[in-house]
Formats: C-alpha cells, structure tokens, sequence
C-alpha cells in the first residue's frame, strides 16, 4: 500500500487529529482511493448533505471562482482523483471528509465552517474548477500575517504546485463571475450545477522561477508566501461585463489583501 500511496493512487483514511503518517504502516488503517469514487449524479447529493444550509452556513452571498483550462480538450483521468487524494493527505483534519468527495467534485469546509470551497472537473471539457462560498466576503479569506489571501488563491496554488508533474499539459486560467446565480451553487437540482457565466482570461504578472515546497513553505496551512508566487491579472481586451448575468464583475474582496 505504501507504493499506491506513493503514486497518491490512494490515502490513509484519517480518523482523528493525531493521524500521521506512520499509521500507514499499521494492518488496521483503512484507505481510500479517489479514482474508485461514484461521480457526482445531482446536485442534490450536495444540499443533502447539510453544506450549503447549516447554522454556521446560511447562505452563498459571497462568491469567487477560478478556473483551469487544459488547452488541447484533454485531461489525463487521473488528475483530478490524484489533486484530491494529495489535498485530503495534506489538508488539516476535516477539511475534507470521504462523505464530501466524488470522483470529479469534492467540498471542503473551513473557518470554523462557515466558507465552503468546491472543486469540481469537466473532463469532457477540460476544466477544474475552483469555486468558493461564504455568507461574506471576510469569510473568504484564510490564513495570517503574511499568508492571509483569498481562500481560492491559496487552493489555486496548491493546485499549480501539484500541475507542475504534468509539464506536458498547457493550462490556460480564468477568473469566473462572482454572481451567485451564475454558479448555481445553492439550487436543488437534478443534476450537478454548471458555470452560466464568463470566463474572464488570466495573464500571470510574474512567472516563479525559484524551486518551491509547499510541504516546507506551510502552504498546507495556508502561511508563508506561496499564494504570491504566481499573481494574476485579466487579460487586457477582456470583456468587463459577464454574459450569464449581465453585470460587470468585482473580484476583490477588499483593498490591499485580495
């Protein structure tokens, strides 16, 4: 097993704050493996679950979105389940749970649950996205001192960190509409919800160069510097008006943080 974990085929299931990872070792630990997972079929499995209405959550007021590309309409199958299986090994305890994990959407909750941040991939399409939702803009951001940032440029570099062993892919990068409606995210439908809005195209304003560990930068615990590695802008010539909703977007969250 310790070969499959070493591919990030499969983790250690995490039963408590005290997991680590010489329990991989014992005969008793039980695993889970991303790719083995049903996809999600509705919506509704989501609002089943209590996410997007609890008595820390009450609404998706706040919104913003990111979105991964792949250029060439492919995406290896074993992307997505791999990104979940590193961020649910990596992740502090119950962030992410087996009850909120499919094979192409995941959920995961934090700050003191009242943010909720979904991964979803369109294989057909090429896309991972990344989409978070609080009752407030405040509750969007994580992390301190220096590390505080939009929960979403904290998961968005995770994910580029991990996209760095598949250099063969080409990735382009959009910010989505912050409108609630255009996401879907709270509706109870039959079936998952999909992005109505624009995808607004990203330039990076400074490549990272320099070799980075997210295991050594505290990355996972949303401190340090990684989030500014990679900033990004719209691209010049975008549209500054989405098509789903008609309204021109605002993707700061507050001066001088976002």
């Amino acid at each position: 097993m310790s070969l499959l974990c070493g591919l990030e085929l499969c983790v250690p299931l995490k039963t408590n704050e005290q997991y680590t990872s010489s329990l991989e070792n014992s005969t008793s630990v039980s695993y889970i493996f991303p790719c083995l997972l049903p996809p999600l079929m509705s919506q509704s499995e989501i609002m089943s679950c209590g996410l997007m209405r609890s008595e820390h959550f009450s609404d998706a007021s706040a919104v913003r979105g990111h979105r991964f590309r792949e250029k060439s309409g492919f995406i290896p199958p074993g992307l997505f389940v791999g990104i979940l299986a590193r961020m649910y090994q990596q992740l502090e305890y119950n962030i992410m749970q087996p009850a909120r994990m499919w094979r192409d959407h995941a959920v995961l909750v934090l700050n003191n649950k009242k943010t909720r941040v979904i991964l979803r991939c369109n294989l057909d399409n090429a896309i991972i996205d990344i989409i978070a939702c609080a009752s407030e803009n405040e509750q969007l951001f994580v992390g301190a001192a220096k590390g505080q940032a939009s929960i979403v440029i904290w998961i968005v570099h995770l994910i580029k960190m991990f996209l760095r062993s598949y250099s063969q892919l080409n990735f382009e990068e959009s910010w989505l509409c912050p409108n609630p409606w255009c996401h879907g995210i709270d509706n109870d439908n039959n079936t998952p919800s999909e992005y109505r809005g624009s995808d607004f195209l990203l330039s990076s304003t400074m490549r990272c160069q320099k070799s980075h560990d997210c295991n050594v930068e505290g990355c996972w615990r949303f401190l340090g510097t990684g989030h500014k590695l990679e900033p990004m802008k719209v691209q010049k010539g975008q549209m500054n008006v989405c098509k789903g909703c008609n309204n021109q977007p605002v993707f700061t969250l507050r001066e001088k943080v976002d």
